[in-house]
């Protein structure tokens, strides 16, 4: 992330849950690059100039859930990334790990929403074509893991 992303004053078109999964995101991303704990990420979350107008308990949740279980994470998504997870780019990642835990604790958030929501992200912070690895790997991922969803679509 760029420090001008990292940074960028709070836009009014962002709700409460898309911060929190932006501040999420970054808490992620930065335990995977420099391994900090969880405790010292949350302190400099809660600097970041978006951090009041964040729904704090899912920030809180998303990011906690996402590194406590990231192991998990990494091998209930494998099957459906034709590279390592992680081998992949830390965002792309972050994003992955973060829809995962957004799966598990969320299941009344419809599983569209959440790939959408982690879409949006890999458009704002990832590689070019990002956005297109992230919704085919979530794709594959929500039909496993909502089954009910898709098959009460039929």
């Amino acid at each position: 992330m760029s420090a001008a992303e990292r940074s960028t004053p709070l836009d009014k078109s962002r709700s409460r849950r898309r911060l929190a999964r932006e501040l999420a995101l970054k808490g992620v991303y930065q335990w995977l690059l420099t391994g900090h704990d969880l405790a010292a990420i949350e302190q400099q979350l809660a600097e970041e100039a978006d951090f009041p107008h964040t729904d704090h308990l899912l920030m809180l949740e998303l990011l906690r859930t996402a590194i406590r279980h990231a192991d998990a994470f990494r091998a209930k998504l494998a099957p459906f990334s034709r590279r390592a997870i992680t081998d992949l780019d830390p965002i792309e990642h972050a994003i992955l790990l973060i829809a995962a835990a957004e799966f598990a604790g969320h299941p009344e958030t419809n599983h569209r929403v959440i790939i959408d929501e982690a879409i949006e992200l890999a458009k704002r912070y990832g590689a070019d074509e990002g956005y297109k690895f992230v919704n085919g790997v979530l794709d594959r991922f929500a039909k496993r893991e909502r089954a009910v969803e898709f098959a009460s679509r039929s």
